[in-house]
């Protein structure tokens, strides 16, 4: 009974080994491509301390890891390859390497790692992740080592507002972005608003709230636009000038919603409210009218949203406005038109952070 009993002890005292047994690991400083010297070893630490978390690792300090290098002979502690890795590997006399990469793009961090076997020779699990913004890059750090401690693809690409899903119900995740740019948009009237203006060509200066996939768009523009020539008795000469020419400045409030941030293009769609200065001009007769107003507008906006992941982005929109106003003969109370915009914009900063922008 005692010897059952001792055999018992021993086969769960070698199990309990077993299961508990941490593999030893060389972690090196990851190739750095655009990302800064004090980021890059933030996330190192951040990177070997979650390794060593998982459990599964033991992570050769790096200080250990120069000292047994250099009484090797070995000076250059940088090692961004499979060769090296082996080599290095065995100098230090583990079975485990961990290589890898930070490479930024805009303002996209991706971070990748390789596992690296001393004895097969070869990556034996490879996983990569990007990110928008720093901020996000500790929670990528964290999912790269559960992922390597697993050897199981993580399979999801960072998105711009949420590293996770259970992230992003997270106060934290949540980022708000203030964009700014130009954009220049070609209206086409539609029957006799505007006093038979054949188009109307505008300026849009455009400066946007963003948070997760909501726009708060303020928009101010210079539009301007004429109708058809005729013949006009000026002064007993006949002159060929056309009908009515318009001047409006509008400004618009709105919200669009973006269907994605993860695409790098994606839908939208919107509306809002504003209100029109107005001028016109009638040149029926020599005794031209003038006419103007301050007047309320209701707009509806559709398009594609473009290089959300980049510090610049392409919008191109359709837009359909009504204007409540009788400042324009024939036009009764109201006047229309649907406009298509193409606009570029560029990243504001706040709090010394650059943000993703976008023109509607």
């Amino acid at each position: 009974m005692y010897c059952n009993n001792l055999i018992i002890l021993l086969f769960i005292l070698i199990l309990t080994g077993l299961v508990g047994a941490q593999e030893s690991v060389a972690v090196f400083e990851f190739n750095a491509v655009g990302v800064d010297e004090k980021t890059t070893e933030a996330g190192m630490q951040i990177f070997r301390n979650e390794l060593n978390a998982t459990g599964k690792f033991s992570v050769i300090p790096t200080t250990e890891m120069e000292a047994s290098l250099s009484a090797k002979g070995i000076t250059d502690f940088n090692c961004y390859n499979v060769g090296c890795g082996v080599d290095y590997g065995l100098a230090l006399g583990t079975e485990n390497v961990i290589i890898g990469t930070f490479t930024k793009l805009g303002n996209k961090i991706i971070t990748e790692v390789n596992l690296v076997s001393v004895s097969q020779g070869k990556v034996v699990f490879t996983d990569r992740f990007s990110t928008e913004s720093v901020e996000d890059l500790d929670a990528v750090l964290r999912r790269l080592a559960n992922a390597v401690a697993q050897r199981k693809k993580v399979g999801t690409e960072v998105g711009r507002f949420a590293v996770t899903e259970e992230e992003a119900q997270q106060p934290r995740r949540k980022k708000s972005f203030i964009t700014s740019g130009g954009s220049f948009s070609f209206g086409f009237p539609f029957g006799d608003s505007y006093s038979g203006v054949n188009n109307i060509k505008t300026l849009w200066w455009n400066t946007r709230y963003e948070t997760g996939n909501l726009v708060v768009d303020n928009s101010i523009g210079i539009s301007w636009g004429s109708g058809d020539e005729a013949k006009v008795d000026v002064f007993g000469t006949t002159q060929t000038i056309a009908q009515t020419k318009i001047a409006v400045v509008p400004w618009d409030i709105g919200i669009r919603y973006i269907f994605s941030r993860e695409a790098e293009f994606a839908p939208f769609l919107g509306g809002g409210v504003g209100i029109h200065f107005i001028a016109a001009q009638n040149y029926e007769t020599i005794d031209y009218e003038v006419g103007g107003d301050e007047a309320p507008a209701l707009h509806i906006a559709g398009g594609i949203f473009g290089f959300q992941s980049s510090n610049f982005r392409l919008t191109i929109e359709g837009k359909y406005t009504i204007v409540f106003t009788d400042a324009f003969p024939n036009s009764g109370n109201s006047s229309q038109q649907f406009g298509i915009s193409i606009g570029i914009t560029r990243e504001l900063s706040t709090n010394g952070r650059g943000f993703g922008c976008g023109c509607f």
